[in-house]
């Protein structure tokens, strides 16, 4: 039977809606399951029924942990029931939660010991003791507002990364790990505190409360920087295998362009014996057909192989969407760059620059310029489009921001880019100027131009 008069009782109740509230400020924005509304009622009901129902057994710093304990589990079950996401994602959250719900207490339980209020420990047996309206009042404005500013800085902070990351990987070896210390500090040192320093507003229960908040701070900065970690290590992922694609896709390209030449170069000497054949065939028809084979014929010659695939493939791209093409290339001097990632270096920026000449709307001002020269120690090359007069350059950490909706999923291009250009020892720069987008590479030319990097 419940022992209503207990305040162990009532706090129990009180501990699982202030931890379901952290739980909801960090994974709300977690992949849900199907009939996400009921199954989030029935875990808040099985929650409060099991909050409800837990027997207080003793009144010790073993039993305590136990039973906190047991409601953080029964939470994280309640969790993996409405979010589809694997338990190590919904175990990390919910520590999280339970750090920034500690954090509160302790510090709520600091400041009315600092400021003198007289208040309820909740954690001795013995009936609800009764306090003055006034002091009720400031308890309540204290709590409310202790643990509003705690739950806003690790949503806005901590969960923020959460609710930026497309998916949650981690390392469990290292998770399991700052699960005990969490839990050890957030559970076992607290309850032994409380229940082993006799004078509840001493200095040693003040250092304790202190020390308590202080490592679940440090715990919850852990988390941050896991967080920032695995964002890190999946764009790295998502980077290396776009490279990987892009060396693909430079073989293949090589491949068609050369099988494209061999082609037209075929189709021409068949156009010229029907030349000689009078009057089977319109010259008219036959000058169309030299035409359009003397543009899909065309190599551009940059003196590099890479470059003249990559060039040949968006000169068609560019001629299908109404933009000019021009180039004046030194591309023997990006020798020492691996095919595969001058593909990839190249295909990045000129799709780029393609989609933006495109979305303007006079073809005749449809324009992409491509300047690569040598300068001594360094190689320089510009690329420069025309775009829309309304366009407008929104720079994060030097990097132009994808104006696409799904910016999850898009932008990887430019940070490939950019990763690709660190590793050379060069610097990129974007811009604007009078209508148009400006990329400015600058490379150092290895001492060893023999050396090439590897794919």
């Amino acid at each position: 039977m419940p022992d209503f008069s207990s305040v162990l009782f009532w706090y129990k109740i009180l501990f699982v809606t202030e931890l379901g509230i952290a739980e909801g400020l960090t994974t709300y924005t977690l992949h849900r399951r199907a009939h996400f509304p009921l199954r989030a009622a029935a875990s808040i009901l099985l929650m409060y029924l099991t909050a409800f129902l837990f027997p207080i057994a003793a009144y010790n710093a073993a039993y305590s942990v136990f039973m906190f304990f047991s409601l953080f589990i029964v939470s994280v079950a309640a969790m993996k029931f409405c979010y589809d996401e694997p338990w190590i994602n919904v175990l990390f959250c919910g520590i999280i939660a339970y750090t920034a719900q500690h954090i509160a207490f302790e510090l709520n339980t600091l400041l009315t010991m600092l400021l003198g209020i007289d208040t309820i420990n909740v954690y001795l047996p013995g009936e609800v003791p009764s306090l003055q309206s006034g002091v009720l009042a400031i308890n309540a404005v204290l709590y409310v507002s202790v643990f509003a500013l705690v739950y806003w800085a690790v949503w806005a902070f901590v969960a923020v990364r959460i609710r930026r990351s497309q998916e949650l990987s981690f390392s469990k070896f290292y998770l399991f790990f700052w699960v005990i210390v969490t839990i050890t500090f957030d559970i076992v040192f607290s309850s032994i505190a409380t229940y082993s320093v006799n004078e509840g507003r001493g200095p040693a229960m003040i250092m304790l409360t202190l020390s308590n908040i202080f490592s679940c701070v440090l715990s919850l900065g852990y988390q941050y920087l896991m967080l920032d970690k695995d964002d890190a290590a999946r764009e790295l992922r998502t980077i290396s295998m776009l490279w990987k694609k892009d060396k693909e896709r430079y073989e293949l390209s090589k491949e068609n362009i050369d099988l494209l030449n061999i082609r037209c170069h075929d189709l021409k000497s068949q156009i010229g014996t029907l030349r000689n054949i009078n009057g089977l065939i319109d010259d008219n028809t036959i000058i169309e057909l030299e035409n359009a084979l003397s543009f899909y014929g065309v190599t551009i010659q940059t003196g590099n192989p890479a470059l003249d695939v990559i060039l040949a493939e968006k000169n068609i791209l560019c001629d299908k969407k109404g933009i000019r093409l021009t180039c004046m290339i030194e591309g023997e001097r990006l020798d020492f760059i691996s095919p595969g990632k001058l593909y990839s270096l190249f295909g990045n920026a000129l799709q780029n620059a393609i989609e933006s000449a495109e979305l303007v709307e006079d073809p005749e001002k449809r324009l992409i310029m491509v300047n690569v020269r040598d300068q001594g120690s360094v190689i320089m090359v510009h690329i420069e489009n025309s775009c829309p007069e309304n366009a407008e350059l929104n720079l994060v950490n030097g990097v132009p921001q994808t104006t696409k909706e799904n910016k999850r999923e898009h932008g990887f291009g430019i940070r490939s880019m950019k990763l690709l250009v660190r590793q050379l020892d060069g610097d990129l720069d974007f811009s604007i100027r009078d209508g148009r987008f400006n990329l400015d590479i600058m490379l150092p030319v290895p001492r060893d131009r023999e050396r090439r990097q590897p794919a």
